[in-house]
């Protein structure tokens, strides 16, 4: 993998959670807690899973640069719930600046990994990849969502 490749997936990265910061400052507070938003989510339920993603990433990041080889399995369902509910005491300010935390952790560390080793370890860039896609895929049905409810 070329250093581009970890490099642009970074950057895009950022970019989406950068619009997603954005668009999670128009939110109605009537909006935040209201179910639907993502499934069966409401958008604050939605921003606590993609902190819990973040940190995940943060805590696979460091297990990797300290040489783990080993890809982790997720009942993904069950890890998202369990960081809806730890999140779930949270106020939405708490929330949306625990999600901004967690991007400026990794942002961090990403921006501390060596290009080589970023370009000789596929999973940085799979991590980056995956978070890009989840903000992504969320962002375009909360703008649906609160669309349809404007109607």
């Amino acid at each position: 993998m070329s250093d581009l490749v970890f490099e642009e997936q970074f950057h895009r990265w950022l970019a989406a959670y950068g619009r997603f910061l954005t668009l999670l400052k128009t939110i109605p507070p009537d909006r935040r807690d209201a179910p639907g938003a993502c499934g069966t989510w409401s958008i604050k339920q939605t921003v606590d899973h993609l902190s819990g993603w973040h940190y995940e990433a943060i805590r696979r990041f460091a297990e990797i640069a300290s040489g783990d080889p080993f890809d982790r399995q997720y009942d993904v369902d069950e890890y998202n719930a369990l960081q809806v509910e730890a999140r779930s005491h949270l106020s939405w300010e708490l929330t949306v600046e625990d999600l901004r935390d967690s991007v400026d952790i990794l942002r961090m560390q990403a921006l501390d990994l060596p290009p080589d080793r970023a370009s000789a370890e596929p999973r940085y860039a799979d991590w980056i990849r995956s978070l890009t896609e989840d903000v992504q895929a969320h962002q375009a049905e909360i703008e649906a969502w609160l669309a349809s409810a404007r109607v």
